[in-house]
């Protein structure tokens, strides 16, 4: 019995000690970020979502697994342009599954589509138009109806 046990702990702590010895696993799937400061995104976030501010872009980067990830990031509204600069860092870091959501949280919210949060702010309640400025190839952009689908909140 005492063998038994032995073993039996010996084989746990390999188990457990294994998975260190090929690093950190990354991590994969969609993240819909959204970009704004902790207090926009406490007032009002796409549900399901998390906020990954400009500034800890490189943290959340460094974990994510460059070929199993998709990462679709978000800010305000047509006129932020935090969403595009992040989806071309990504690109040009070598991430093949990255788009901005342009229209952001306030056309997210005026579609009435899933959030979280009291959504107090003004700015959700401005309708934006996207801008007739040349469209940059640079990045994907996803469609609120597109994003909608790809979290399975339509169909």
């Amino acid at each position: 019995m005492f063998k038994t046990k032995l073993l039996s702990t010996f084989l746990m702590s390999i188990m457990l000690l294994l998975p260190g010895c090929f690093g950190e696993q990354k991590k994969e799937g969609l993240f819909v970020v959204n970009v704004l400061d902790a207090e926009h995104f406490d007032d009002c976030h796409i549900k399901d979502s998390i906020n990954v501010t400009v500034d800890k872009l490189d943290d959340f980067i460094a974990d994510l697994d460059k070929e199993k990830a998709e990462v679709v990031f978000y800010c305000s509204n047509y006129m932020c342009t935090a969403s595009g600069f992040c989806a071309k860092k990504l690109k040009d870091m070598g991430y093949s599954n990255v788009w901005a959501y342009e229209a952001g949280m306030a056309e997210w919210y005026q579609k009435e589509l899933p959030v979280e949060g009291k959504c107090t702010k003004a700015y959700l309640d401005k309708k934006m138009e996207k801008s007739e400025l040349e469209e940059s190839s640079e990045i994907r952009i996803i469609s609120t109806d597109d994003l909608a689908r790809k979290m399975k909140f339509i169909e």
